[in-house]
Order: C-alpha cells, then structure tokens, then sequence
C-alpha cells in the first residue's frame, strides 16, 4: 500500500526555478548544494534564500534509486531525551513496519531553526510522508511541508487548519481540566511551570482561563530554561502556590523532589498535600514517586497508529481528536 496522495496537487519547486530567482544559472545552484565552499558567500547567501521562499528541498536520493519509492517515512520529535513521545514512534512503527516501511527519526530540541534544517533534512531523503510532533514552528518549516507533495500528518495537537492532516488532542482543555479539578479541591494560589514552546503555551491558556473563570486567582506562570528540571529553582520562584500543574511529568517529579526536600510533599492522599501537583504524560516513574503523580494521559500510541493510517489512505476525517483522561492519584 502505498501512502495517499495529498488532499490538493502540490507541485515541488524546481532547481530551475531557484536559478532564476536569484538570478544565477542551474549550475550555480547545483553547486551550492553540493559544494557550497565553491560558491562566493554572496552568490551563496543569495540562492539559499530562493531556497528558503521557494520551500525547495535537493534531491539527496536522486540518481541512486532505480525506483521513485524510498518505502521511508520521516519522523519529527522535539526530543528523544525522555519517554514522553516514545509510545507514539511505537505506535507508527507498529503500523508501517510490516508494510515494509522504515522510519527516519529526527529530532528538534525545541529549536526552531534545528526544526527547519532537520525537516530539510528528511525532505532530502525524499520520505513517502512526514509525521511530525506538532506544527511547524516557522513559515520557511510550513513552506516546506506545503510543497514537498507528500503527505503530512501533525501530532499532539489540534491545529485548526492543518498542512494536511492531525491526530492529537487539545493541550488547551487539557490545561483547563486541570485547572477545574484543582479549583474544585479548594486551591486557590496556582501556578504553571514549564517551557515557552506552542504546545506547553496553550495548556497554560486553558490553565489559565479555566481558573480563573473557577474563581481562582490568576495562576502564575514560570517558564524553565530548556532542559531545567523544575526542582528547586522553580520553588524558590513560587512562594505561597498551593497547586502547580507541569507542563510535563519530568518537570512535575523535578518540582516535587524540590518540595520533598523543603517538607512540602509526603506520602499520603492529594488532600494531605500542602502543594498539588499534576503534571502530563503518564510516565512510569511518575506512578512508581511517593506520593504517586497525578498526570494527564496522553494516548501516545493511538496518536502513532493513527497517524500511521492517515498517511496510507486518503478515506474518512483527517482531523481526529483521540483525546486524554486525567488520572488522579496522591500528589493532586
């Protein structure tokens, strides 16, 4: 089986049209492909911004291949630094390996510009389809989803008007649900923590709009430096909070091993909780802590297997909400 075409004729832009664009000859543009140390930095600098507005990706593959097919899929996550989208991969190369498909993963760290290079990237190895961990994070990324012709499934969340198709959920009312729960056992001085990356922004919106429309005050936000742990710092950050909801569960075990040092957290049930805390994701440790984590479970691998079959057929709705569920347990 092969993946579907894309909903709307998408034609590729051409080496040809890079040339005239900015004004050189194929050649010149061949070789800042292939050989950019060749090329004067300023004919250079000029064809890669054709590049960049034209969304045109080099054939990395061609001239190797008998065949037009590469039976590959490319893959994009922020990290592979913890578990969190790990069950999703899964799930994908549950679905697409035994019909022969190999999956290409990269990775952005949550940095925009590594974001478009990995996309060139995987462009390069002309995949069949991209999945990727939400949208992307810059017009030149969407550019080149647009016009590469493949299709394009976005994950972990419910952009409204996607490239091609989406299998996620909503972070907004998943930060709202927390922060309804959190109001209902009688906190009122709550706070965020987390980073500034679209997904983890819009569950701080729904946390936000949720409690406050509970009668909470306004929840504090604190946003962590890419790969902080939310330990300590963000404590020393947050006196007085008597609930905070993580953007992730890594954050949200920082945090808590912070408040287990400064007598804030011990065994025992979420009201016996001087600080709840309830993170998102569903990770093992987070059930194996004392107190056990309270989280928002992600259906990391229906999101995979989903996107896997969007990618091999072009039937039925494109935009799928699979949902969460909010699993309570000692700490919130």
């Amino acid at each position: 089986m092969n993946p579907a075409e894309p909903s709307e004729s998408r034609s590729a832009p051409t080496l040809s049209a890079v040339a005239k664009l900015a004004g050189v000859s194929s050649i010149t543009v061949s070789r800042v492909v292939r050989l950019p140390d060749l090329v004067a930095p300023q004919t250079r600098g000029r064809v890669e911004a054709a590049m960049r507005q034209l969304g045109y990706v080099p054939n990395l593959v061609a001239g190797s291949l008998a065949s037009s097919r590469t039976s590959s899929v490319g893959v994009l996550v922020p990290t592979i630094a913890n578990s969190i989208f790990a069950d999703t991969v899964q799930g994908l190369s549950d679905e697409l390996e035994p019909l022969g498909y190999a999956v290409i993963l990269a990775q952005s760290r949550y940095d925009d510009a590594r974001e478009d290079h990995m996309l060139a990237a995987l462009l390069s190895r002309r995949p069949e389809a991209i999945i990727m961990v939400g949208s992307p994070a810059t017009e030149d990324g969407t550019r080149l989803l647009q016009r590469a012709g493949i299709p394009v499934v976005e994950t972990w969340d419910l952009p409204a008007t996607p490239i091609d198709a989406v299998a996620g959920f909503s972070n907004y009312a998943a930060g709202a649900a927390v922060a309804r729960h959190l109001v209902a056992q009688g906190r009122q001085n709550l706070a965020f923590i987390g980073g500034d990356d679209p997904r983890g922004t819009r569950r701080w919106l729904g946390f936000r709009d949720a409690a406050m429309e509970a009668g909470a005050k306004c929840p504090r936000r604190l946003i962590l430096e890419r790969n902080a742990s939310g330990s300590v710092a963000a404590l020393a950050e947050l006196p007085g909070v008597d609930a905070v909801f993580a953007a992730n569960d890594a954050h949200a075990i920082g945090f808590m091993s912070g408040l287990r040092r400064a007598g804030l957290q011990r065994p025992g049930s979420a009201v016996d909780q001087p600080v709840a805390v309830i993170g998102l994701g569903d990770l093992e440790m987070g059930r194996l802590i004392e107190p056990s984590l309270s989280t928002i479970r992600v259906h990391g691998d229906a999101i995979g297997r989903t996107a896997a079959k969007l990618i091999l057929t072009r039937t039925g709705p494109r935009h799928i909400d699979l949902g969460f569920e909010l699993v309570l347990r000692d700490s919130g």
